[in-house]
């Protein structure tokens, strides 16, 4: 260690002014604020600082050259370098954990977690026109800040300053879809160890839900009853069930055997019971000839005979799936046609689809059609109306039944 009469305190001026050392020779100046701490400057005119303490029984050395490092950096460095001494770990350590740390961060990027979740869920699962949702959402305006921020750094104030700016520039319904689409990668994340809590976790959709508008053209149809069949098995049946009968996706799930009575008469009904209804009330489905002859190709399971099950004991359950994979088959047929992607659709736009064909291509009567579908807001059971009228239309229900399998029929047909 030098001796305290050759210290000083080492000043930028002083580095910028020193010359080279003599040939074949180095200076070494030592500083008076950090211990063991210096400049040194070669017989080229090479300037570098330097740290020379003892870590237990081994000497430490580290160095920072100059004047990639300014003396405030270097000293600072070594200050800390001689704290981490103090408290027996490894200053030298420090560096290469850094360095990885500065790897880690720049391979866990907003954008390079985005590329890795399209790539390994979105790309192998979903439609083209689900794809571009997605890219839009990750890689789109909204977030083009967030692309090289580590993923585990955005936060919930982060996703709500997104998601008010899309409200407040008019946008609520793109709003909701954008927070759909990051808390479906976000929970992705956090699946995979790379956030601990998703920064979408219970925040609210900003804009009203959407009330359905969509319906299926008549080709629309078609091209959806042929994904059916691709899709074969139980699935391929409950959907076909669900566009026939017009009702709802629990409800047909959950059929049983029991709730099927004359399917080898003239009159095949399926009464579903008042506790399996969205608005508790007992509803008689008339069934269409095309209806009977999927379900009397269904096996029935378990105790309680349901024909959509695979455990025997509850419904089958994955329809998010089975309609990504329906999707996807629809998307690469339009494709491989030269045909622009179809608008997206859910399996409740089927039943939608059948009250306004049934309404507006086969002129059937809006009570019967109201009751085709277990609705009590048309006017012929809505309020006062409904407390005396107690009419079921049977029959007219079922020739509207037919009437709309028989158009199904028909339009599948062309393909």
């Amino acid at each position: 260690m030098p001796r305290e009469a050759t210290r000083k305190v080492i000043t930028d001026a002083m580095v910028q002014k020193l010359k080279p050392a003599p040939k074949g020779k180095r200076n070494e100046y030592w500083d008076a604020i950090v211990p063991g701490f210096g400049l040194r400057v070669t017989d080229a005119g090479g300037k570098s600082f330097f740290l020379r303490t003892r870590a237990g029984s081994q000497q430490l050395r580290m160095s920072w050259s100059y004047p990639a490092n300014s003396l405030e950096a270097a000293r600072a460095a070594a200050k800390a370098a001689l704290g981490d001494v103090e408290r027996g770990l490894d200053p030298k350590a420090k560096p290469a954990a850094e360095t990885q740390a500065k790897v880690e961060k720049a391979a866990n990027t907003f954008k390079t977690i985005g590329e890795r979740f399209m790539k390994q869920h979105v790309g192998p699962r979903l439609a083209l026109s689900t794809h571009r949702e997605y890219r839009r959402a990750l890689f789109g305006p909204d977030t083009a800040e967030w692309a090289n921020r580590p993923v585990s750094s955005i936060t919930r104030a982060d996703v709500r300053a997104v998601i008010d700016a899309m409200v407040e520039r008019g946008s609520p319904s793109a709003a909701n879809n954008t927070l759909a689409y990051l808390a479906k990668f976000f929970n992705w994340c956090a699946e995979k160890d790379l956030v601990d809590v998703p920064p979408t976790d219970r925040l609210k959709k900003p804009g009203p839900k959407n009330v359905g508008e969509r319906t299926l053209t008549e080709a629309e149809i078609a091209e959806v009853w042929q994904a059916f069949g691709a899709e074969g098995g139980a699935f391929c049946d409950l959907f076909k069930l669900l566009l026939l009968t017009g009702q709802r996706r629990g409800e047909v799930a959950g059929m049983r055997r029991g709730e099927l009575s004359s399917l080898d008469g003239d009159r095949p009904l399926w009464d579903i019971p008042s506790d399996r209804t969205k608005n508790s009330r007992p509803h008689s489905v008339p069934l269409a000839p095309q209806a009977v002859t999927i379900i009397n190709a269904r096996p029935e399971i378990g105790e309680v005979g349901l024909l959509f099950t695979t455990t025997g004991k509850t419904p089958v359950s994955a329809f998010s799936k089975t309609k990504e994979r329906v999707d996807g088959r629809i998307a690469r047929r339009r494709e491989e046609a030269g045909l622009s992607p179809m608008p997206d659709w859910t399996l409740h736009d089927l039943r939608r689809t059948m009250v306004t064909m049934m309404n507006e291509r086969l002129g059937i009567a809006p009570h019967v059609v109201e009751s085709c579908v277990n609705h009590v807001s048309g006017g012929a059971k809505a309020g006062v109306a409904g407390v005396y009228n107690k009419a079921l239309y049977l029959t007219e229900r079922r020739a509207a039944m037919i009437a709309w399998a028989e158009f199904v029929r028909a339009l599948t047909a062309r393909e």
